[in-house]
């Protein structure tokens, strides 16, 4: 039987990237690739659900790979 619990508060945030606190020419830096275009990804549908004017880009920097908030 499966158990039902009562009085669980669900997470306002689902992200795991900080994309609400970023303000415009801010950055994140990645080692990963895969994490970095996860991010990407991450980021165009949070522009989509929840801050349409705003844009992000992905750029290979020499330490890694950098996500900006460019508007």
């Amino acid at each position: 039987m499966i158990q039902i619990d009562t009085g669980i508060v669900m997470p306002e945030d689902r992200t795991k990237y900080p994309f609400r606190d970023m303000q415009d020419g801010d950055s994140i830096l990645f080692t990963d690739k895969k994490q970095a275009e996860s991010a990407r990804v991450a980021s165009l549908r949070f522009v989509r659900m929840h801050a349409p004017k705003w844009q992000f880009s992905l750029r290979r920097v020499s330490d890694g790979w950098r996500l900006w908030r460019t508007r």
